[in-house]
């Protein structure tokens, strides 16, 4: 962008007088030596100085002018005519980049910027094809405002910390905290991106009365013989230090009858507007007392006591009854904890007023919501406004973690998921030949993920009828996807798969199935999946004879009376989990949302918490494929 800037001035205003500089009372003033001839007009003329405030300043300095006689001018003021500004470049700043990790997508980023997908593929024309992990994405090529919040977008470089960055952009250290709560001052490195809220918040300002020197003018005064620094302050009532100051120094005894600079200070009362400074913000060890009480860490010598609130959508239905009492056997199963809990159910299923009215009753430390669908606007605002982790517990397609920095994404999202998973099988059965086997589904993102994922051998696709008539080679390496959802439809497809390994015995096939094949897992169907090497993608796996599920099941038998209730995925392991997960996890991280470890001793899910931006929230990227092997073992492979 180009500046266009008109300015009018004397040639002589332009250049910095070569002249001594003192400094008195914080301001600069040019000193001037009187010459035999010298008069006030020329010296203004000479040096471009404002004749009036040169004459108020030193109004003792009436011809003729003594020789040796000093003048003073203000040093910061020589600027005599007007600079007019027509127009300007906005702030310099640097362009906003993202390096993509896996599993996000344009629609992804463009949400956690708050920046429209059409900007992005305008300033990155090969995203619209697709993006990969590692590579940068230019989102703004100038300094980038989140509409949302009125939030810049900053990318810390080498040498900031959080008070240098907080100073710079007239903010403070918590406010930077509270807007991005994944920050801490371990954690704040270069090249990471940042939110600063508007400048101005978080400052604090009172007014106070305070006595303030102010310089009116100049006189000179003559140095008698026994004349000292000492006896000049008394007789003038001038300060001494401010007499060295005015006259850069001085000696240790003033030369007799030599001519001195006496400033004439006025001392008055006035008010100002001061800045009031956390000094916590001055050290590390105050920083990180900020951190606590921004998350609600506090030391309370294990007597805390941590309150969850279970908003169940449908409290009748058996998914909420279900997740309850998996909930409440987690907690059964915690009873060692040195923590205080108090757990709260609280009906979802009633108006916004009454549900927000009882949260505010209960006013919980986490906050876990059981609806499937759809997360309603006022919840996610009251999480926000009152800081409150809430899980979102079932809901997939729900993206509101990559804005509200206070919403938990429990089950990986979609996107994330096929990501994950096509990578894992690119890793995997990169050089096999992919043979795609059904009908075709173009609903089905985690088939194009795949294929996205750019195997080396061709892509192909036969129906299920024509499976054995492929031409498979004896020496070949294949990987079949199967479309089929419906049961017969998948259990024709993998007699299919077994007619072709009887025709060929050496040769090595394994098949991919759809997420929601693992429902199918009873015993005619496990048989099939055993004899095809079939691999599930799923989000969860629950293995009912591992010696975990026995504990937990016996637990809940215990303590209700029944067995869990059949489902996919186990809602009551999705509670029994999620307790054992939050409340143990939190509690060993002393209750610091952001330091919560990973869980890979989960009965259905594991789970290890990561915010995709500083200023997002969280989601669990693990999702499992989950192998049936031709030994007749179940292999469930965590993909990260």
């Amino acid at each position: 962008m180009t500046c266009v800037v008109l300015i009018s001035l004397s040639v002589s205003a332009l250049a910095s007088p070569k002249l001594p500089v003192v400094e008195i009372l914080g301001k600069n003033y040019y000193v001037y030596v009187i010459k035999k001839g010298d008069s006030l007009f020329g010296i203004s003329r000479e040096y471009g100085w404002n004749y009036d405030q040169l004459q108020k300043l030193n109004p003792k300095a009436v011809s003729p002018l003594p020789k040796g006689m000093k003048v003073y001018y203000p040093a910061n003021d020589t600027k005599q005519d007007k600079i007019e500004v027509i127009s300007s470049v906005d702030d310099v700043a640097q362009p906003l980049s993202h390096i993509i990790k896996r599993g996000e997508t344009v629609y992804a980023i463009s949400r956690m910027y708050g920046i429209p997908v059409e900007k992005i593929y305008e300033l990155n024309p090969g995203s619209k094809s697709g993006i990969k992990e590692g590579e940068v994405l230019l989102l703004a090529d100038n300094k980038y405002t989140d509409s949302q919040d009125n939030a810049e977008y900053y990318t810390i470089k080498k040498g900031d910390t959080l008070y240098g960055v907080a100073k710079s952009h007239f903010t403070t250290v918590a406010a930077i905290m509270k807007i991005n709560p994944g920050i801490s001052e371990k954690n704040f490195k270069a090249d990471a991106v940042i939110k600063l809220p508007p400048r101005g918040t978080g400052i604090k300002s009172v007014v106070r009365k305070v006595e303030e020197e102010k310089l009116t003018s100049f006189s000179t005064y003559k140095v008698e013989k026994k004349d000292t620094w000492d006896t000049i302050a008394e007789k003038t009532g001038v300060d001494k230090s401010d007499l060295l100051e005015a006259n850069g120094g001085g000696a240790d005894k003033p030369k007799n009858k030599s001519l001195i600079t006496i400033p004439n200070i006025e001392t008055s009362t006035v008010e100002k507007t001061i800045v009031e400074e956390d000094p916590r913000e001055l050290t590390n060890d105050g920083i990180a007392e900020i951190y606590d009480s921004i998350h609600g860490i506090a030391d309370t010598n294990g007597q805390r006591e941590f309150k969850v609130a279970l908003l169940l959508s449908e409290p009748s239905s058996r998914k909420d009854l279900e997740f309850v009492r998996g909930f409440l056997t987690g907690v059964e199963r915690l009873k060692q904890l040195a923590t205080k809990l108090n757990v709260v159910v609280i009906d979802g299923n009633r108006n916004s007023t009454d549900v927000l009215s009882e949260l505010s009753d209960v006013d919980p430390d986490l906050l876990f919501l059981t609806t499937e669908k759809g997360i309603p606007a006022y919840l996610s605002e009251y999480a926000e406004v009152s800081q409150t982790p809430m899980v979102n517990t079932f809901d997939v397609k729900n993206d509101l973690y990559a804005r509200n920095p206070y919403v938990i994404q429990l089950l990986t999202p979609s996107n994330y998921f096929n990501e994950e998973i096509a990578a894992k099988i690119k890793a995997e059965y990169g050089d096999y030949t992919l043979l795609y086997a059904g009908n075709p589904d173009d609903g089905d993102q985690l088939a194009s993920a795949i294929k996205d994922s750019s195997f080396a051998s061709k892509v192909k696709t036969v129906s299920i009828e024509a499976l054995s008539q492929y031409p498979f080679r004896e020496d070949g390496k294949y990987l079949i996807y199967g479309y089929p959802t419906k049961k017969d439809d998948v259990a024709a497809l993998l007699d299919a798969v077994k007619e072709v390994k009887n025709i060929y015995p050496l040769t090595d096939i394994a098949v991919i199935g759809r997420p929601s094949w693992i429902v199918y897992d009873e015993t005619s169907m496990e048989e099939r999946f055993h004899a095809s090497n079939v691999l599930i993608p799923s989000r969860f796996y629950y293995d009912k004879n591992s010696m975990d599920t026995r504990k937990f099941e016996n637990c809940y038998k215990s303590l209700f009376d029944r067995t869990p209730a059949k489902s996919f995925p186990v809602y009551a392991c999705v509670g029994y989990d999620a307790s054992l997960y939050f409340i143990g996890g939190l509690a060993n991280a002393e209750f610091d949302i952001n330091a919560l470890d990973t869980s890979n001793s989960g009965v259905q899910s594991d789970f290890e918490l990561y915010r995709p931006g500083n200023w997002t929230g969280m989601l669990n990227p693990i999702v499992y494929l989950v192998r049936f092997t031709p030994y007749n073992t179940i292999e469930k492979i965590a993909v990260k």
